[in-house]
């Protein structure tokens, strides 16, 4: 099982695409919470997160991270489309050695790297990074030697 960790700002029209790409992997028990790390949203996000179920954190990944309940989480940009298959793919690697790994979108740009990824790292490993509020960054810091999914 895995916490999800989503930074969020005024993302009402990005959110709902990418929790619903959520919900079957939670049905299956791979996805056990959704945290959303909050920078001051002014639109409809709260509601959104609160709606689906998510949690809302004020912060950044880090204080998402401390927040979490799973020793895994998977740290997604708000605008990142997983692929029909990410969740098999995900709970396949994990099962494997549970190493770090970096998730890439479904696009062509994405599979060429210039794309928006996601990042499947250990709890601890995001807490210890205050100071990292994109996951871009994060994805740079802590995706070196990282499996690619």
């Amino acid at each position: 099982m895995l916490s999800v960790l989503i930074p969020t700002h005024d993302s009402a029209v990005e959110l709902p695409v990418l929790l619903a790409a959520l919900v079957p992997a939670a049905v299956d028990g791979l996805v056990r919470e959704v945290i959303c790390a909050d920078g001051g949203s002014g639109d409809a996000t709260a509601a959104i997160c609160e709606d689906a179920g998510a949690r809302m954190v004020a912060g950044g990944l880090a204080a998402a991270a401390a927040a979490a309940r799973s020793d895994w989480v998977l740290v997604l940009p708000v605008e990142l489309h997983l692929a029909p298959d990410w969740a098999e793919t995900v709970a396949a690697h994990l099962a494997r050695g549970r190493r770090p790994a970096v998730l890439r979108a479904r696009s062509l740009l994405a599979r060429l790297g210039a794309g928006p990824q996601g990042l499947l790292a250990v709890r601890e490993q995001v807490a210890a990074r205050p100071e990292t509020r994109e996951v871009a960054a994060l994805v740079r810091a802590l995706g070196r030697g990282a499996v690619k999914l």
